[in-house]
C-alpha cells in the first residue's frame, strides 16, 4: 500500500468512525451525510466518492466493524500470552465494544441488509467455532479448562452468556458491577476454579 492509498484508508476510517458514532446515537434515518462529513472533517463529496450513498456507507461501516472485531479476537487467541492475561484482555475488548456500540442499532442494521446478515451468519457457522476452539485448547494446555468440555458445550455456554449481557437493560451504567460479576461467573465457572493472574 503506497502513501496515497494509506491516506485514503485513514480518511475512510475517519468517516466510518464518525458515521458509526452518529448512527448509534441518533439512528440511521436521522443522521445525514452532511453531519457525518462535519464530524469526520471531510467534504460530503468525499463520502459519496468513497461509499456511493449513505446506505453504502452504512453497509461498509458495519461490515468493516464486524471483520475488524473478529480479526482482533482471532489474533488475540493466537498469541502466546498466558491464559489469565488472555481472559483479562478478552473482557476488556468486550467492555470496549459494549461501551462504543448501541447493540440494538447494530442488530437492526444486521437484519436490514442480506449481505451483512450473511456475513454474521458465516461467522456463527465458521469463525465463531474456530475462536472457541482456540479458547478451549489454550485453556486446556495451561490447565485452566477441563479436558472433557467439548467445543459444542462451550459454544452453547458462551452464547447463553452473550445473550444475557447484550440485553439493553444490562448495558446501563448502573449495571456495571453486575456485569463484572457475570464476567467473573462465566470465567470462573468455565475454568472450574478462580483464575489467578500470575503476571501481577
Amino acid at each position: 500500500m503506497n502513501g496515497y492509498e494509506r491516506r485514503t484508508e485513514l480518511k475512510k476510517d475517519k468517516i466510518r468512525t464518525a458515521a458509526l458514532g452518529l448512527f448509534c446515537m441518533y439512528g440511521t434515518d436521522k443522521t445525514s451525510i452532511n453531519e457525518i462529513a462535519q464530524k469526520a472533517g471531510v467534504a460530503p463529496a468525499s463520502i459519496y466518492n468513497y461509499f456511493g450513498s449513505k446506505e453504502g456507507l452504512m453497509k461498509d461501516t458495519i461490515i468493516n466493524l464486524l471483520k475488524s472485531g473478529w480479526k482482533a479476537r482471532k489474533e488475540l487467541w493466537e498469541t502466546d500470552l498466558p491464559f489469565p492475561e488472555l481472559l483479562k484482555r478478552a473482557i476488556s475488548m468486550k467492555d470496549d465494544f459494549i461501551d462504543q456500540i448501541n447493540l440494538e442499532t447494530l442488530k437492526a442494521l444486521l437484519n436490514a441488509d442480506p449481505e451483512i446478515k450473511k456475513l454474521a451468519d458465516d461467522f456463527d457457522t465458521h469463525e465463531y467455532p474456530y475462536i472457541v476452539g482456540q479458547f478451549l485448547e489454550k485453556g486446556r494446555r495451561e490447565g485452566y479448562i477441563h479436558r472433557e468440555i467439548s467445543i459444542e458445550a462451550a459454544m452453547v455456554y458462551l452464547k447463553m452468556y452473550q445473550e444475557v449481557v447484550q440485553k439493553p437493560e444490562m448495558l446501563r451504567n448502573s449495571n456495571k458491577d453486575l456485569l463484572k460479576e457475570l464476567y467473573d461467573l462465566m470465567l470462573y465457572g468455565l475454568a472450574g476454579n478462580p483464575v489467578t493472574d500470575k503476571s501481577e
